[in-house]
């Protein structure tokens, strides 16, 4: 009787601990199986953000790149009304018999005509290469008649006015 007692004792014994470690560890897989599922919850919402915050950027990025057509369109026009001021100034100029500074404002014109970007507005490239040619080819001679040489700059003027009109307001635009 007393193997058996032993062997009966020694059960009893173990199964309060056995019961400890299966407690333990069903405690153990439980936090394991919730600490999983809030890390793939937290996944998911964090592949959810990331995605709307590509789209976001996407936008963001769409609008950058119409904002600087938008401003290459403007400085092109810009320098197109200004090579038209410095023209108009030519034309200024030569009625007061002023041929130094004449001469001048017709060179400014063919550089700002030279900083147009063609390709921002409908604007044929060709047409302005010929334009910004025969404003740089253009000299201004002292003369007692200058009406031929004030009716050419007013001419090239006509030009360039045909050339902008061609190009869209910024203002309009939008």
């Amino acid at each position: 009787m007393n193997t058996t007692d032993s062997t009966a004792s020694s059960a009893k014994s173990s199964t309060p601990t056995r019961n400890i470690l299966i407690g333990v560890l069903v405690v153990a897989l439980l936090l394991l199986g919730v600490y999983l599922w809030g890390h793939f919850q937290t996944r998911s919402q964090l592949s959810a953000q990331q995605s709307e915050h590509e789209q976001r950027m996407s936008a963001v990025e769409g609008r950058l790149q119409q904002a600087q057509q938008d401003l290459s369109a403007a400085n092109s026009r810009n320098q197109l009304l200004l090579a038209r001021t410095a023209l108009y100034r030519t034309a200024t100029d030569l009625d007061q018999r002023n041929f130094g500074t004449a001469s001048t404002h017709l060179q400014e014109a063919a550089a700002a005509l030279g900083r147009v970007d063609a390709s921002t507005g409908n604007i044929n490239a060709q047409q302005l290469a010929a334009l910004r040619g025969s404003i740089a080819d253009m000299n201004i001679n002292v003369a007692t008649d200058l009406q031929q040489q004030r009716e050419r700059v007013l001419r090239l003027a006509t030009q360039l006015d045909a050339l902008a009109g061609e190009m869209p307001d910024a203002a309009a635009a939008r």
